[in-house]
């Protein structure tokens, strides 16, 4: 947990919350969080370079043949900062029914970044928090994800967890013909692979409810589209895990992170073929999407 969210100002009904307005405690346990998340933990697809870059050539306008010279998606990533974002809260007001929180996150190096508002309701049914995020700047690069993190108690570890949702298994926009909706459960410990090399893990998209211990949390669908937040529960931070060259470099476990993602960036292929296809790369746009804290 971060100690430089202690201290309580706010309260409203099993949810307490910090004079900056970050959340601090939900059912008497203590929390942390939302955090916006830009960052996950490179693939080897990401950090691959073969065939090309289709984030700065369309396979459809140059035959299928990518940008020869492009980098990989990690280098770039990196290169403008989204592992190193910086957070600065810009306000917060009390409403009749809960509180808004205004922060301002910029890439590290970079005068581009994402104006965020996060608004918490007080309803009949819970804790209702909707996350709006605004990018601003020269972005030129995609984002490996857009969500947000919320830490939870060590102490969950060792549960376990169930969920309705796609699964049983971990999958992305461009990996998910073996997914399907249903209703599962696992111990924490198996919602996360244990690759040679730590990476992103874990992602399950379109959740509908989610159980760990004594939280629930339930997403809301886009009245539009339908679209849902998808959810990975991870004993380490994404970066964490992208600091970490085996496993056995990867620190104790601390707490337990909750990351709602809107949107995670296509898998692709390209440590060994193909780049992530056009309708698959997550750009930079105007993100909302609400989940229910039960």
């Amino acid at each position: 947990m971060d100690p430089g969210r202690a201290g309580t100002a706010t309260v409203s009904g099993e949810a307490t919350f910090t004079a900056r307005g970050d959340l601090a405690s939900l059912k008497g346990h203590a929390v942390a969080g939302p955090r916006l998340e830009l960052w996950r933990a490179p693939t080897d697809n990401d950090r691959g370079a073969s065939q090309g870059g289709y984030e700065t050539a369309d396979p459809v306008l140059t035959g299928g043949v990518g940008d020869p010279d492009a980098p990989s998606s990690a280098s770039r990533w990196e290169a403008r900062g989204l592992d190193r974002l910086t957070h600065r809260l810009v306000a917060v007001e009390r409403t009749d029914d809960g509180l808004v929180q205004r922060v301002r996150v910029a890439a590290a190096n970079s005068g581009a970044g994402v104006e965020v508002t996060h608004r918490w309701t007080l309803t009949d049914a819970g804790l209702l928090l909707r996350t709006d995020a605004v990018p601003f700047g020269g972005w030129d690069v995609t984002w490996p994800r857009v969500g947000v993190r919320i830490d939870l108690p060590a102490a969950l570890l060792d549960g376990t967890v169930s969920w309705f949702g796609t699964g049983p298994d971990e999958s992305y926009a461009d990996s998910s013909h073996a997914a399907r909706v249903g209703r599962f459960e696992a111990p924490v410990s198996a919602m996360t692979t244990r690759y040679s090399m730590p990476q992103e893990t874990g992602h399950r998209p379109e959740l509908r409810t989610l159980t760990v211990g004594p939280f629930t949390v339930s997403t809301v669908p886009d009245p539009a589209s339908g679209h849902r937040a998808g959810f990975t529960l991870t004993p380490w931070t994404a970066q964490q895990v992208g600091r970490a060259g085996h496993p056995h470099e990867l620190p104790t476990p601390d707490a337990l992170y909750l990351y709602l993602d809107d949107a995670q960036h296509g898998l692709g292929s390209r440590a060994c073929g193909l780049d992530v296809l056009p309708e698959h790369q997550l750009w930079p746009s105007a993100r909302s999407w609400s989940v229910l804290l039960a």
